[in-house]
């Protein structure tokens, strides 16, 4: 990875330029790559999130949306506090910083910060991982075998083990693969504190309201065995 800084008078880009080119900001605008028949899909209930086939390869495509009362005046705007710090270059500093280290995330591509005086915009970029899907939807199939609870509860552990609180632990934000390997993935506004480890309750409780929330209502007995088997990863 060959990580560099590009910066105009009203936006900023962060990327690796082992993979492209600087990019404009025109590579974080749905439509051109729709206008380039790039467009293959979009994720469900992950907020403005689409996948791309760039000629760097698959990739993730989020813009930063806001929630709560603050949506009401704009989904996408919040307060410009300088680039280095905007939403989507934290996020990309710390996608480096854990794919570094070996952790299962996305490989961080590129992420954009446009500010216009106090107000920012942003998006970021990530490598798709191949073959998976996202807990919930497993769940709304026939559901993970019970060994990946426990493979779950590893994975979450190794995370807070090195430091990293996520901030929206839930059941979309854990993908799974074709041979049930486990990565976590939306790493907005989480926090990396190196060498100290992480009270993990928070985020599993958050976790566990998740998948009660997705749980099928036909297998109502299975949420807590499930959950048994998390835990004991988690404690292994």
């Amino acid at each position: 990875m060959q990580h560099v800084i590009h910066k105009e008078k009203s936006w900023a880009v962060a990327y690796d330029a082992g993979l492209m080119e600087t990019p404009g900001v025109e590579y974080f605008d749905v439509d051109f790559w729709r206008s380039r028949q790039a467009l293959t899909g979009q994720a469900i209930g992950r907020g403005s999130a689409w996948f791309i086939e760039a000629p760097f390869g698959p990739v993730v495509l989020r813009r930063y949306l806001r929630g709560g009362w603050a949506a009401l005046f704009s989904r996408e705007s919040y307060f410009f506090t300088g680039v280095s710090r905007s939403r989507s270059f934290r996020e990309y500093n710390l996608l480096i910083a854990l794919f570094t280290k070996g952790l299962p995330v996305p490989q961080p591509v590129a992420a954009l910060c446009q500010h216009r005086g106090l107000i920012a915009t942003g998006a970021i970029m990530t490598m798709r991982i191949a073959a998976t899907r996202t807990l919930a939807d497993v769940l709304s199939g026939e559901g993970p075998d019970v060994g990946v609870w426990a493979s779950i509860g590893r994975c979450i552990r190794r995370f807070h083990e090195a430091g990293v609180w996520h901030a929206d632990l839930n059941a979309r934000n854990i993908l799974l693969d074709g041979e049930s390997q486990v990565f976590l993935i939306d790493f907005d506004r989480a926090r990396f504190t190196p060498g100290a480890r992480i009270d993990g309750e928070g985020n599993l409780n958050r976790l566990k309201r998740s998948l009660a929330k997705l749980w099928p209502a036909n297998k109502p007995s299975a949420l807590q065995l499930a959950w048994t088997e998390l835990k004991a990863g988690y404690d292994g």
